[in-house]
């Protein structure tokens, strides 16, 4: 951990001791905070960006850093540390000095089910864009993103939603969408979808939300949650972003 980083205020009656920067503002060691605050934990291995990232999540009091890492290990330690105050949303970047956050990911997927990843990074590429869906990540953001939309995705990840970077949702949208007419203009997909959850894929690729979906198509949102409990059935994948990176992979949408 960078020790150089500097650590807010602990009310509780415990202090870390294994090196990283707790962030347990206002709130207490022993799992009892202020109102429902989402509880992050962060892990970077460039201390400008941790510093950073600790201005930007104190400045919404609906968010409480439980701690702020370097490596993958001190953010596995800072889980055990901190049991009682379970993160249920982690930021990491896919590349760690000692594990990739992919790795990271899975890990803490297995330990914390309920807690949603979410990745910001500088990495682009397709392997590690997939590599980290694949994993289960809830959203997939870039460090060109403004402080303001970095808290909006950390919120929508914690709703459920699927957040990802435009430039990276274009690319996956157009993977998604090579999709060529029939004769009566219909999507020709693959035997295992049915045109309409086609299209939801298609939309939950992009970013949108249960209810965009209904929006945007025409349909109720229980026929939205319907369709994608199919679709998850349908593809063996319990996460939304997996369902889009087992498509592609698989090519059930072409």
């Amino acid at each position: 951990m960078h020790s150089e980083l500097s650590a807010p205020e602990i009310t509780g009656s415990e202090t870390p001791t294994n090196g990283y920067t707790n962030g347990h503002a206002n709130g207490h060691i022993n799992g009892q905070t202020n109102g429902h605050r989402v509880r992050v934990l962060v892990a970077d291995p460039h201390p400008i960006t941790l510093s950073g990232l600790q201005r930007v999540l104190r400045s919404d009091p609906e968010l409480e850093l439980v701690a702020a890492c370097g490596t993958g290990k001190e953010a596995l330690e800072a889980l055990e540390h901190c049991a009682s105050l379970r993160p249920l949303v982690l930021i990491t970047d896919v590349i760690l000095p000692d594990m990739s956050g992919v790795e990271l990911c899975r890990v803490i997927k297995r330990s914390a089910p309920d807690a949603e990843v979410l990745v910001l990074t500088a990495c682009d590429d397709n392997a590690s864009i997939l590599g980290a869906v694949g994993a289960g990540v809830s959203g997939y953001v870039l460090k060109d993103i403004t402080p303001e939309n970095l808290l909006r995705a950390i919120h929508a990840v914690r709703r459920g939603q699927t957040l990802v970077h435009p430039r990276i949702a274009r690319r996956m949208a157009d993977r998604l969408t090579r999709i060529s007419s029939d004769g009566n203009g219909g999507l020709v997909v693959g035997e295992t979808l049915t045109e309409r959850e086609a299209e939801i894929l298609t939309e939950v690729a992009k970013g949108l939300s249960n209810k965009e979906i209904a929006d945007k198509l025409y349909i109720s949102e229980s026929t939205v949650k319907s369709r994608l409990k199919t679709i998850f059935s349908k593809l063996d994948v319990r996460a939304r972003t997996q369902a889009a990176a087992y498509a592609i992979r698989r090519g059930y949408v072409r």
